[in-house]
C-alpha cells in the first residue's frame, strides 16, 4: 500500500515539473530552426490532415508492394532457390504466361550466380515514378565475386503491383550515372 502512495506521489510531482517546464519561455538562438509541438490529443493542422497520399517512391524506398516482392526474390535468390524467385517476382505478371522467356531468365540467373559468385545481399540504388501506377527501382546485388545492376519495372493497373520488365546487367558505370565508356577503335596497319 505505501508503494503505491509513493508511485503515484512520485508520478503527480513529475507531471507538476514537466507542466512547470512547459510554462517557462526557453530562449533560443535565432539562426535555431523553429519547432512546432502538438500535445497528445490536438488535431493536426489542416494541410498535414487532408493529405491524401504520400510521395509513391522517392529516394529513400519503393512501394511496400514492390519492397516485399523483391525482397523475398532476392532472398530466394541468397539460397539459389531461383525458381521460387522468380515465381514470387512474376505472380500476376504477363512475364509469367511466357514459360519460354521465364525459363531463359532463370537460366541466366544461374549463370550469373556461377560467374559472379552467390548472391550476399542487395541494395536499393534508385526509384523512379511516373505517376502513381508505373514505378523503375533499380537495385544493386552484392555476389560473391561481382555486384550486377537489377533494373525492375512495375505497373499497378488496380492494387497489385506487378512486374512489367525487368533488366540485369554488370554495367557499374551505370549505376553511377558515369556514360559507358566508348570502343576504343584498333589500330590500322598501314
Amino acid at each position: 500500500m505505501k508503494s503505491q502512495i509513493f508511485l503515484l506521489l512520485v508520478c503527480a510531482l513529475a507531471l507538476q515539473g514537466s507542466v512547470h517546464a512547459q510554462d517557462k519561455p526557453k530562449s533560443t538562438p535565432s539562426n535555431a530552426p523553429k519547432v512546432l509541438v502538438f500535445p497528445p490529443g490536438t488535431k493536426q493542422p489542416q494541410v498535414m490532415a487532408e493529405a491524401s497520399e504520400k510521395p509513391l517512391a522517392g529516394p529513400a524506398g519503393v512501394p511496400d508492394g514492390i519492397a516485399q516482392m523483391v525482397a523475398i526474390f532476392f532472398g530466394s535468390l541468397q539460397r539459389v532457390e531461383v525458381d521460387q524467385a522468380y515465381n514470387v517476382l512474376t505472380k500476376g505478371s504477363k512475364i509469367a504466361d511466357k514459360p519460354e522467356e521465364l525459363k531463359q531468365l532463370k537460366d541466366r540467373t544461374h549463370e550469373a550466380i556461377q560467374v559472379f559468385g552467390s548472391i550476399l545481399g542487395y541494395d536499393l540504388v534508385e526509384a523512379r515514378s511516373v505517376g502513381n501506377r508505373l514505378v523503375r527501382a533499380t537495385y544493386a546485388s552484392h555476389g560473391k565475386v561481382y555486384p550486377l545492376r537489377w533494373r525492375f519495372y512495375f505497373y499497378k493497373p488496380d492494387e497489385t503491383w506487378r512486374l512489367i520488365d525487368m533488366r540485369v546487367d554488370d554495367k557499374l558505370s551505370g549505376m553511377f550515372d558515369e556514360p559507358e565508356d566508348p570502343k576504343t577503335p584498333k589500330a590500322e596497319l598501314p
